[in-house]
């Protein structure tokens, strides 16, 4: 994916200053009780988020609502760490493997093998090293057929090999693009590698290592976890880059957007990261709190996320089972207000979206014949239908010109401001078109429910960052959210799946050359918006970071082709003055 810049778009969007200035130069640190050199007092940040995360196991993943995946950023490392222009960087690694070096081959039969070197400082929260056979444990973990994990790309590691206690060896059975960051988590063999081996793998899944007793490799160490109110994480003094420069990270769940702004204003939260107040809430925030010489700052960027609506794919679930015709969904997507969404969303500021190829994709000329012509006319969308076999009834409503049976979708949006209202305005499209749809919100307590997720009806509002594998862990029927996969995947929850695309999509998981690559997308493209409409595309989100006087260090972050960045990538260089 293409970066993207700060927003710029002419209007309202003029940076505040980012943090407060250092004192000046020789502006003595006496306090009234004591010398410079008496024991400073411990630094605190509150962040605000609005929903609780699941925990740090690399199946039933947290989901991008309302901030969950943001706390494992701060206690956990691999081998590389995307930073703030979406790129990979060492972390547990001392370095990345170049290609065509030594250090990453391809051999006569296509396969890829890597030589990572750890970082020698590398170090677990508990003191113990870091080695090859903790990535070694993790893989065999994500590879087990047994352990329903959610993440795909780890699948393409055919072999990991530990030839020393510093030295991974990653053997692909192919090429793949996503081989320059790292696939999977290590996991501490020395803390579970007796669960591991006991066979039981509820057990092993159900362990509270992967919830409130977690060792990771971060600058931060879990500290407590007080369910439905906050996690509490503490400085690391063994991290491999510096111990962080905050002492402690307070994590609280606010619930809803309103709730997270009051906490920003009365000063009891010193940041709202991305996924937490609304576009709206930030503009509010420019107008006086986070005004020109505040010190306070709300940034906007577009944050590389694409927002679309699904379709349910599996007949069994499937209610009215026309939720699976391309006829009646292409009619659909003509009676959505794509400009209405997003100025509810958005405050009128985000890009319509039309595929999951952005607007300044330099490849963009060859997607746009797979591209379906759009525009919002609920009049031409009414006579699609018609010709799908539904008429108006006696009350302006559908139903079946064969059955009789009546036009009553579900549509679905998770609990923020934003959503809530968006949700009303594609109902209100849709019932200009005779669809007597019903708005459902989803509560929060099931917005992590992958059952529940996974098996609506009809269509929901869903979201995710485009990047490489954006393919693969949306239409490959292996990344389905299924009953087997104890409905574990947030990315294909509709069950996407279609055998003759397959292999398609298979072939783009290990093509590495842009023009290759262009050209198999540009067919699975034509084939799940162009035909089968299977997803229609709305906006480009544009998120606020929003933190207060005398917070350093914290900066927007521009997706890369491996997909977002997260905001405790450099939480170790936050500071507080």
């Amino acid at each position: 994916m293409r970066r993207w810049s700060v927003l710029s778009l002419g209007l309202l969007i003029t940076l505040a200053a980012a943090c407060t200035p250092p004192p000046p130069a020789g502006k003595s640190d006496r306090g009234p009780t004591g010398p410079a050199s008496a024991v400073a007092a411990p630094k605190q940040v509150t962040v605000g988020i609005l929903q609780e995360p699941k925990g740090w196991a690399p199946w039933g993943a947290n989901t991008s609502a309302g901030g969950t995946l943001q706390p494992p950023s701060f206690i956990t490392r691999t081998l590389t760490q995307l930073d703030d222009k979406g790129q990979p960087r060492p972390a547990l690694a001392a370095s990345l493997p170049v290609f065509g070096s030594a250090d990453w081959t391809v051999s006569p039969d296509g396969s890829m093998d890597q030589t990572w070197k750890l970082h020698p400082n590398a170090r677990w929260q508990d003191g113990q090293p870091v080695g090859a056979e903790d990535f070694v444990f993790g893989w065999q973990v994500v590879t087990n057929p047994r352990i329903p994990v959610t993440v795909p790309g780890p699948r393409q590691v055919s072999s990991a090999t530990a030839l020393d206690s510093s030295t991974l060896v990653l053997h692909f059975g192919g090429t793949t693009p996503l081989a320059k960051e790292a696939l999977f988590d290590p996991i501490p063999r020395h803390l579970l590698s007796e669960l591991y081996d006991s066979e039981n793998p509820d057990r092993f899944m159900n362990d509270t290592y992967w919830t409130t007793s977690y060792i990771g490799a971060g600058p931060y160490r879990l500290a407590e976890w007080s369910p439905g109110a906050f996690i509490k994480l503490e400085a690391f003094d063994g991290y491999l880059y510096g111990r962080p420069k905050i002492d402690t990270i307070n994590v609280r769940f606010l619930g809803d957007q309103n709730t997270l702004l009051a906490n920003v204003l009365s000063g009891d939260v010193d940041v709202a990261l991305p996924d937490g107040i609304s576009v709206e809430q930030a503009l509010i925030l420019r107008q006086g709190w986070a005004s020109a010489g505040s010190g306070n700052t709300a940034d906007l960027y577009m944050d590389g996320r694409l927002y679309w609506i699904e379709f349910q794919e599996r007949e069994e679930y499937a209610k009215p089972a026309v939720a699976r015709d391309p006829r009646v969904r292409a009619a659909l997507y003509h009676a959505i207000d794509k400009d209405g969404v997003i100025e509810v969303e958005l405050a009128g500021l985000g890009p319509q979206a039309d595929s999951w190829i952005p607007p300044d994709d330099p490849n963009r000329t060859t997607f746009l014949p797979a591209i379906p012509g759009w525009r919002f006319d609920p009049s031409t969308a009414l006579q699609m239908l018609e010709q799908a076999g539904w008429r108006r009834g006696s009350d302006g409503m559908l139903v079946s010109a064969a059955t009789g049976e009546r036009f009553t979708p579900e549509l679905r949006v998770t609990q923020t401001a934003g959503h809530v209202k968006a949700l009303s305005v594609m109902s209100d499209g849709w019932r200009r078109a005779g669809v007597d749809v019903t708005e459902t919100v989803i509560p929060i307590a099931l917005n992590s429910n992958g059952e529940y997720r996974s098996t609506f009806p009809f269509a929901g509002l869903s979201a995710n960052w485009v990047g490489l594998i954006w393919e693969s862990t949306h239409f490959s029927c292996g990344s389905a959210s299924t009953a087997a996969n104890r409905w574990g995947s947030a990315t294909n929850r509709a069950g996407y799946c279609n055998p003759t695309l397959d292999p398609l999509v298979t072939q783009l998981q290990v093509t590495v050359v842009d023009q290759d690559r262009t050209a198999l997308r540009a067919q699975i493209l034509q084939e799940v918006v162009g035909r089968e409409y299977s997803y229609l595309p709305l906006y480009w989100q544009v998120q606020p970071l929003v933190f207060g006087k005398g917070v350093t260090g914290l900066n927007v972050l521009q997706s890369g082709d491996y997909g977002t960045t997260q905001f405790g990538w450099n939480s170790h260089l936050w500071d507080k003055q």
